[in-house]
């Protein structure tokens, strides 16, 4: 039978606290509570405070403790800043708009696309939103991932039909960048301007959601792992080679993890969700707003939590 010290090559430890710095599959016997203890990577989705002017449509930037959500619907202008405790209203929107794309950080964020598929542009410094360089193609239900100097935008959905348009942002113009296969609206996006993924989104013309992930390389779009659920109106977080996804209109509380390879069930949120905002990390993610007929919009905020913590081992 394998032993702890045969796996790990060490003795279990007695320790008369916990210790500050864990690492996953530690074990010690903590003296002082007489119990046996682990270090065991726990995910969870716990209520965030609420924003202050409920939407829908609304588009998102920056941290889980430095969140910024602008726009959305009714043609929203709104701003909002939120530092992990309370949303404070900042500059508004020169443009109020839905269903644009947001990326970057709350002290130097990026709207493009919306409503009805604009091509406005705007970037925020932390206080303030300027005008500047439009999208070729404009489109609205587009994704994006990237900072502020080095951004992207693809996919969205023009007046008839979704698009497989690329385009890479270098904090005041656009440029084409590698084309989407198949094209795409209402995708999730996340990562960088050169390692950026998409997942989820309908194809064409149609309603119908994919299972689709593409990853990009800075020049063009390669097929990841599939989604293990098809999805639309989702929202992302993270890396290309450690994201999350949540949300969207088909299965509207599921979670799934990406390892740069395949996706994972994760925890899944406490209140389905369609037309929100979301951005963050893998392991510190951030959900806000959502649509909730008949009143049309909440301001709802859940927050994703990945952290190994100490953990009692018990006979059950």
């Amino acid at each position: 039978m394998a032993t702890y010290k045969g796996i790990s090559g060490l003795n279990i430890k007695s320790l008369s606290s916990d210790p500050s710095n864990l690492n996953e599959g530690e074990m010690w016997y903590n003296s002082t509570s007489g119990t046996l203890k682990v270090a065991q990577y726990v995910e969870a989705w716990a209520s965030g405070a609420a924003f202050n002017t409920a939407r829908h449509n609304l588009s998102g930037a920056g941290l889980q403790t430095t969140a910024l959500i602008f726009g959305g619907d009714p043609s929203s202008a709104l701003t909002e800043e939120y530092d992990g405790t309370s949303w404070t209203e900042s500059g508004d929107l020169n443009t109020g708009r839905s269903s644009g794309t947001g990326f970057g950080i709350q002290a130097a964020a990026v709207m493009a696309g919306g409503h009805d598929a604009q091509t406005t542009t705007e970037n925020y410094d932390g206080s303030t939103w300027t005008a500047s360089g439009a999208l070729s193609t404009g489109r609205r239900y587009l994704a994006g991932a990237g900072i502020q100097t080095a951004g992207l935008a693809f996919g969205g959905y023009p007046p008839s039909s979704g698009v497989d348009a690329t385009e890479e942002y270098n904090g005041s113009s656009w440029a084409a960048g590698g084309a989407l296969s198949p094209t795409t609206w209402a995708s999730a996006g996340c990562g960088t301007q050169t390692a950026a993924l998409k997942m989820g989104g309908a194809d064409g013309s149609g309603p119908t959601a994919g299972t689709d992930t593409q990853e990009y390389n800075g020049s063009s779009w390669s097929t990841g792992g599939a989604m293990l659920s098809a999805n639309k109106q989702n929202k992302a977080a993270g890396i290309q080679t450690a994201a999350l996804t949540f949300g969207g209109n088909t299965t509207d509380t599921l979670t799934l993890g990406y390892d740069g390879s395949s996706w994972s069930t994760r925890p899944s949120l406490s209140t389905g969700r369609i037309y929100f905002a979301g951005s963050g990390t893998q392991s510190a993610a951030i959900a806000s707003g959502d649509y909730n007929p008949p009143s049309g919009a909440d301001n709802i905020v859940e927050e994703y939590t990945g952290a190994v913590t100490a953990q009692t081992i018990t006979t059950s």
